[in-house]
């Protein structure tokens, strides 16, 4: 069951996939703060983050920050560091913001793989990565689980209808209720606190 209320904190471009994802948590009583960083006029001391992230359970941000703005991606990857001192696990959404450098983006992301708790993605989100670790698109996952030891990989083909989630513990697949990975992590952002990352918590906190 998922707890009352989790507590989100999300940093990235406006319009972005992860300020629509809070906003909509947001509106339905979860407690969500959104810093915006998009702008070229970002200023680090505008915004604690650090305090926001204070008994915060998730770090949300996306994969295209880093392949933004510098700015952008420095404030990102401030982010991540500030999360995992507070204890909240950090999310990462692989998007297809047109306006990324991609191998950047994924470069940055790899440097700070190990801080990554959660890497949510679609089929096409998943070709992308294959094609620049030149690995089977099939492998994604694998990889991303024994090499840089991502708690939970899950994969959406949005047009099958069917997500495959890495863990610990293995791989679930099957039939999945998600429409698109927007719908995917809020579900995952939702139910997995209180899931004990078991088969069933991961199977219930995706959809499957």
């Amino acid at each position: 069951m998922s707890p009352t209320v989790i507590k989100a904190v999300g940093i990235g471009r406006i319009g972005g996939i992860g300020a629509r994802i809070l906003s909509e948590l947001g509106s339905n009583d979860q407690d969500c703060t959104w810093f915006e960083a998009g702008g070229g006029g970002f200023d680090h001391s505008e915004f604690d983050v650090r305090s926001s992230l204070s008994g915060a359970h998730w770090l949300l941000v996306e994969a295209s920050s880093f392949g933004g703005a510098q700015s952008l991606a420095s404030a990102a990857g401030a982010a991540m560091v500030f999360a995992e001192l507070e204890g909240a696990k950090t999310v990462v959404i692989v998007d297809d913001w047109e306006g990324m450098e991609p191998e950047r983006a994924w470069g940055a992301i790899v440097e700070r793989i190990r801080q990554v708790g959660v890497i949510c993605m679609t089929s096409t989100g998943r070709a992308w990565i294959a094609g620049l670790e030149e690995v089977p698109e099939r492998d994604v996952g694998g990889l991303l689980r024994s090499r840089g030891l991502v708690s939970v990989v899950a994969i959406l083909d949005v047009e099958a209808g069917r997500a495959e989630v890495h863990h610990s513990l293995g791989v679930e697949n099957g039939d999945c209720d998600c429409d698109s990975v927007q719908s995917l992590v809020k579900r995952m952002l939702l139910g997995l606190p209180s899931s004990s990352y078991s088969r069933e918590g991961i199977r219930k906190s995706t959809g499957i």
